[in-house]
């Protein structure tokens, strides 16, 4: 650290090391954004979702250096200013950054039981600080996120080189947008006023609630499409069976085309049965409360299926498997 009493020297040299450190490992923060990509990416491929755009790995992003000379001179107020540039990457853990999007707060905490799972592991990765929970436990501002940094070794790199992984709901997402929250950040242009907070404040519980809605919306669909809570009364079927092409597939239900381009779902409840028929799900290695539908039905299979009608929604209900090679 330096304790030069001239604010403006000191200045510099902050500047200085800053500087230095954008020069030597800048290109590493890519090459380490570009393995945690993969590893998240890793992670939402092993959670088999059927609609792979509930959570999304959104690129990455390395701070501009100016904000970076401008959070390390917010962070030092009152202390002597760093002048290496190891001094200010044990200052600042976001330097290097990966955001996941989710659609929903279930998806939020979906993927980061999963994501605390992996980071527990002995892995190429090492959690370097304790995860912040903001999405649980929200700042002043109504800032919503859960982040969690980790450090990537690299023989190459000249000091530690970390990445801040931020999942966050896209309303969560959008508030900083909506907000002109980088505006406000160390190195923005405003300061924010009593009423930018308080505004900033409110429409993040506005989306917040938005969120909690769009989580009860999620789980009736979900319900409906497995058809786990239905007994099959007041279901009607039309008499002649259809033949079927499978578009999308997922472990609580697929959705098919008829010939006549008429689309429906296809319940895990029908796939389970079917299997108890053909003893499919013996051949599969899972009993019939873990089979999946993905496990059976696979996009571009043609089934034949019964349709069937239940409270305005059309099911195609299979009555074969296709069969493999």
């Amino acid at each position: 650290m330096n304790t030069d009493p001239a604010p403006h020297l000191a200045r510099a040299r902050v500047r200085a090391a800053v500087d230095r450190l954008y020069q030597a490992d800048s290109q590493r923060w890519e090459v380490a954004c570009q393995r945690v990509i993969r590893f998240l990416e890793g992670i939402t491929e092993s959670m088999e979702l059927a609609d792979r755009s509930r959570i999304v790995v959104d690129g990455y992003r390395i701070k501009e250096p100016m904000r970076t000379l401008e959070k390390v001179l917010k962070k030092s107020e009152g202390q002597a200013l760093p002048s290496e540039p190891g001094e200010i990457v044990e200052m600042i853990s976001d330097l290097a950054g990966v955001k996941v999007l989710c659609k929903s707060s279930r998806d939020l905490e979906a993927f980061v039981d999963v994501l605390r799972a992996e980071m527990g592991r002995a892995s190429r990765f090492e959690v370097v600080e304790p995860v912040k929970n903001y999405h649980l436990d929200p700042k002043p501002s109504g800032y919503r996120a859960f982040h969690a940094v980790l450090g990537a070794e690299d023989s190459k790199a000249q000091h530690p080189v970390r990445v801040e992984i931020q999942v966050r709901t896209r309303l969560q997402d959008a508030w900083g947008e909506l907000t002109h929250d980088d505006l406000y950040k160390p190195g923005g242009p405003l300061s924010p006023s009593d009423f930018h907070t308080q505004v900033a404040a409110s429409m993040a519980n506005l989306l917040s609630e938005v969120d909690r809605l769009a989580d009860l919306l999620a789980q009736d669909i979900e319900q409906t499409s497995r058809g786990d809570a239905q007994d099959g009364e007041g279901e009607t079927q039309a008499g002649d069976l259809l033949r079927v092409t499978v578009t999308r597939t997922g472990p609580g239900y697929a959705i098919a085309e008829d010939e006549l381009g008429r689309r429906g779902l296809i319940r895990a409840r029908d796939v389970r049965l079917l299997a108890e028929v053909t003893r499919a799900a013996e051949k599969s290695g899972e009993n019939r409360k873990q089979i999946k539908v993905s496990d059976l039905v696979k996009v571009g299979d043609e089934l034949p299926a019964a349709e069937v009608e239940f409270k305005g929604n059309r099911y195609f209900a299979p009555v074969e498997f296709a069969e493999r090679g």
